[in-house]
């Protein structure tokens, strides 16, 4: 495994990116938070103060250091490594930023759901420039984790079920992210981390399937508890089985199904062969949703939808696997919030991989050159 870096840039403010600063910082790695001028709140607590900061219920708050910057081209254009753990809908922006300001041979590690790497890749093509650096991706975060105000956040690191894929593939960007985060192993591909996004697979269905009493009122509803019924367990299964068989046809080893992954990741104790019992189990049964006239604006729909399930339902297409329950989600969730996320979502083709076939998919996304 290769050593921790000695320094990294973490792109963004929210949680993922904040934990991902913590974890550096409490390693010993020299960490620098940037984001845009937007952000300002979360970056000026965080100079402010010089640390960020982890609250835990069993000692309080914990102070790492950390430096903060306004400029993210000048801090990523400055670093050997870049963390860049933004929500999906942030890829393209900071995609666009990198291509400009990366030096060549720089890491760079996208942390939250997949399709960071592709961003990047296709942002470089588009501004001629070849792919020089190392890119990986995550298929998620390795925490769960919230902020509580500018600066401070609340987080817990899963035990596994997190997987490291890039282009090139294999590369020693993956292997730093092996090392920051001892709970994430390689995978074999980016088209893999794309497809095991749990998000997009446990998010939508529970919110689709009770959207009276998710509209109905202010107030939580447990999602997972009263939400994921035998029924609604049935709906997530159902997306989890066709991810797995556009996993199996593009010949990936890793078949490993949701309900496998959520004892690896360390949210139910054991998998009991019928999901709906194993989300019984789990801690998901305790979260909360907020509900209200405003729930569908939530980033299990804005981002789960046109982010996600578009790109995976594409990427079935492109390999030749039907994705009826998938095809189903987005499209009830574009009725529910008079949205085409058919039009607007983010595809194989808003990458330029489209049409490419099954081996010209896997070769395109093995050399990060297309």
């Amino acid at each position: 495994m290769s050593p921790l870096p000695s320094a990294v840039t973490v792109l963004g403010s929210g949680a993922g990116a904040l934990s991902s600063a913590t974890e550096l910082s409490l390693a010993g790695v020299d960490v620098t938070v940037a984001d845009f001028e937007r952000f300002r709140a979360s970056i000026d607590a965080i100079a402010e103060r010089g640390v960020v900061r982890l609250r835990s219920p069993w000692h309080g708050v914990t102070e790492t250091p950390a430096r903060a910057s306004l400029d993210p081209g000048a801090a990523a254009a400055a670093a050997d490594v870049v963390v860049v753990s933004v929500p999906a809908f942030g890829h393209d922006t900071f995609a666009t930023l990198l291509a400009e300001h990366l030096r060549p041979g720089t890491q760079v590690i996208f942390a939250g759901e997949g399709g960071g790497s592709l961003a990047l890749v296709a942002a470089m093509r588009r501004a001629g420039r070849a792919l020089d650096v190392d890119v990986a991706e995550l298929n998620s975060l390795p925490y769960g984790a919230r902020v509580r105000e500018p600066g401070l956040i609340t987080a817990s690191r899963k035990v596994g079920g997190t997987v490291a894929a890039g282009m090139p593939a294999g590369n020693a960007a993956v292997e730093t992210a092996c090392a920051i985060w001892p709970s994430v192993t390689a995978g074999e591909s980016v088209l893999e981390t794309v497809l095991l996004n749990f998000n997009a697979i446990d998010h939508v269905p529970p919110i689709l399937a009770n959207l009276g009493a998710i509209e109905g009122g202010p107030g939580k509803f447990l999602l997972w508890g009263v939400g994921a019924s035998p029924a609604v367990a049935r709906f997530i299964g159902a997306i989890d089985a066709e991810l797995v068989s556009i996993r199996r046809a593009l010949g990936f080893a890793n078949l490993q199904g949701y309900e496998e992954y959520l004892v690896e990741q360390g949210f139910a104790p054991e998998v009991k062969g019928d999901l709906h019992a194993t989300l019984a189990s789990s801690a998901f049964a305790d979260s909360t949703f907020a509900t209200g006239p405003t729930a569908l604006e939530s980033r299990y729909i804005t981002e789960d939808v046109p982010y996600a399930l578009c790109l995976m339902a594409s990427i079935g297409r492109e390999v030749g696997v039907a994705t009826p329950t998938v095809d189903a989600m987005i499209h009830l969730a574009g009725v529910a919030t008079g949205t085409d996320y058919r039009a607007r979502g983010r595809t194989l083709e808003t990458f330029g991989l489209a049409g490419l076939g099954r081996d010209g998919l896997l070769e395109a996304t093995r050399t990060g050159r297309w």
